[in-house]
């Protein structure tokens, strides 16, 4: 193997798949700072064959510096109302988890919180942002 093909190996590693379609997308666009970040680590979880179990703590949001857990939840609402996720399964006490989510812009994974989907639903592309009256 060259070493230039080595070379290009040691920089791999998992990264936030956000297709450039998503992100100048209006309801991508136009989302508050905290929901994009929230938004970005959601992505972050993907790995290739888990979304819709896709989570993301109040503890893990405030080391990312997502400021509370009312900032975490609010973006979390904004994202869904938006399409941009959508919830695959319910949080609960027993056993201790957050609420799963899935990326609308990928198809749905086989997880213990989903069944998988052949076509991502794409759902964002429908949203259109409120006109303000003037």
């Amino acid at each position: 193997m060259s070493a230039s093909r080595n070379k290009r190996k040691r920089g791999g590693g998992r990264f936030a798949r956000l297709p450039v379609a998503v992100l100048g997308h209006v309801s991508v666009t136009t989302l508050p700072h905290a929901a994009f970040r929230v938004l970005v680590l959601l992505a972050a979880q993907f790995t290739g064959y888990n979304n819709g179990s896709l989570g993301l703590t109040a503890k893990q949001a405030s080391a990312a510096g997502i400021g509370s857990d009312r900032t975490l939840y609010s973006s979390m609402r904004n994202l869904e109302s938006r399409r941009l996720i959508q919830m695959t399964y319910p949080a609960s006490r027993v056993p201790p988890r957050p609420t799963m989510w899935a990326l609308t812009w990928l198809p749905s994974d086989d997880t213990r919180y989903t069944q998988s989907t052949r076509k991502p639903s794409n759902a964002y592309r429908t949203w259109k942002p409120e006109k303000v009256a003037a």
